[in-house]
């Protein structure tokens, strides 16, 4: 099998809070003065590539080994990469934690065991010295191939590095590719509602990320960052076969898909593999605009922070009354998370204030105050719906803290360590509406585009699909 080169490495940590994201954010400022950069973020995260795409200004996508298998973790890597791109990958967590427990699975680590990506360590000497090379000697012993070719010393002086430099590549037998300085406050990423980044922010943050690369510029051995990446073993050229649905005139089924302020959480890759099974996106804001758009054939409403923008999408009437019609009127939907939270009946914003939202779905929403079932899981649906007919397993993930004492029990969700389930989401021949978020490349969205497709042709209309 034809096999293709694709320069990669990811970044990974001993845990989370080791500053993995900036980082990551400013390597990718360095690196994109000399090479075309496609960056990648390990697990479910949407926060993190929106960094990358927005503030670094590369593409970005998610490399999650809960929803994808080993072939289609490399298939996504080939789809993105290729001998004239280098590959970032950002790492989630601890390298190796996983689902919780006692197991690696769905962690930083099998996203590199299963595409051999090389990987350079994040090791944080804040509040330790050389005992910090003794964790590096642990994390390289943990498993047999542990993938990590190299360390990047954090939060360490500049006069120990040298010291640090040698021990490293003498002792462990790794090589070290630079240090980070202790920063100051300025470039501690501030607490946000879920890690928000509002769009008034990006010129702010990206003058952020520029002045942070050009700190860590004299302690990073560029070089040999190179040439660690240029280590991946070469992908298979395969690329994945995808169902394409059109309508009976041949014509695209259009899909409108949320996006602004308040609508921005959406794979990638989701967006991709719809436009990938010939559909057309025609994007829309449920704030600013007045009605979901005339030619649209179905409904994509993913999440973001509607409750941060309760009153504005309450005030927007009209569109409010398009998507309830349009609803009514049989028109596929698939609304995750904070596209659920719109469908309702109301909605508490982050002050506890009650707005008006589209009525499709009863009852209201407001901040628990935590997390809630956060996490992976396999849903299954308990009756036929727009996802597929009963019984269909769907993986999917859960993350938010507004919460529903009527959430739906039209599929089961269960985490995939322990034996914890619960009922949740709508579903009808045209619906699903959730807290669960989709992947579309762990459960393709082959009904929801032929009901889009047939449906402005009557009960008679048929789609195609080849």
């Amino acid at each position: 099998m034809e096999k293709v080169q694709f320069p990669r490495f990811m970044v990974a940590a001993e845990k989370s809070g080791q500053g993995k994201t900036l980082i990551t954010c400013a390597l990718l400022e360095l690196l994109k003065e000399q090479h075309r950069v496609s960056a990648f973020k390990c697990g479910p995260d949407y926060i993190d590539p929106m960094f990358h795409r927005r503030v670094a200004g590369v593409p970005s996508y998610n490399l999650d080994s809960f929803f994808s298998s080993r072939e289609e973790l490399i298939q996504l890597l080939g789809l993105h990469g290729g001998p004239d791109r280098l590959g970032v990958v950002e790492g989630v967590m601890g390298y190796y934690d996983g689902l919780g427990g006692s197991t690696d699975r769905a962690s930083s680590y099998e996203v590199a065991e299963r595409t051999h990506t090389p990987v350079i360590l994040v090791a944080d000497g804040q509040g330790r010295s050389f005992s910090t090379l003794a964790a590096v000697r642990g994390f390289l012993s943990f498993r047999p191939d542990s993938h990590i070719k190299g360390v990047l010393f954090n939060r360490l002086s500049p006069m120990l590095y040298p010291a640090f430099k040698r021990a490293a590549e003498e002792e462990l037998g790794i090589r070290a590719v630079g240090f980070v300085p202790p920063l100051g406050e300025e470039f501690r990423l501030k607490s946000r509602h879920l890690g928000l980044l509002r769009p008034e922010e990006i010129p702010g943050f990206r003058e952020e990320i520029h002045r942070l690369a050009e700190t860590l510029r004299p302690g990073i051995d560029l070089e040999a960052i190179l040439s660690i990446a240029k280590e991946a073993e070469p992908l298979p050229a395969r690329r994945r076969s995808l169902p394409q649905i059109r309508k009976e005139n041949g014509e695209k089924p259009v899909i409108a898909v949320a996006m602004d302020e308040a609508f921005c959480f959406y794979y990638q890759d989701n967006l991709e593999t719809l436009e990938a099974m010939n559909a057309e996106l025609r994007f829309f804001s449920p704030i600013h605009d007045e009605k979901v758009p005339g030619e649209a054939d179905g409904l994509y409403l993913g999440g973001g922070y509607p409750e941060l923008y309760g009153k504005e999408l309450s005030e927007n009437a009209s569109m409010r009354a398009s998507v309830r019609e349009l609803l009514a009127q049989g028109m596929p939907c698939i609304a995750e998370c904070g596209g659920y939270l719109y469908l309702k009946q109301e909605l508490a914003d982050a002050d506890g204030i009650s707005w008006p939202m589209c009525g499709v779905l009863p009852g209201g929403s407001r901040d628990s105050g935590r997390l809630s079932r956060f996490g992976y899981g396999i849903m299954t649906a308990m009756g036929d719906s727009v996802l597929g007919p009963v019984g269909t397993s769907v993986p999917a993930h859960e993350f938010h803290h507004w919460d529903s004492p009527e959430n739906g029990d039209c599929f089961s969700f269960k985490k995939p360590v322990g034996t914890r389930e619960w009922s949740c989401g709508y579903g009808t021949e045209s619906l699903y509406a959730g807290f669960p978020h989709l992947y579309f490349y762990g459960h393709e969205p082959v009904r929801f585009l032929e009901l889009a497709a047939r449906r402005r042709d009557g009960e008679c209309g048929r789609s195609h699909r080849t």
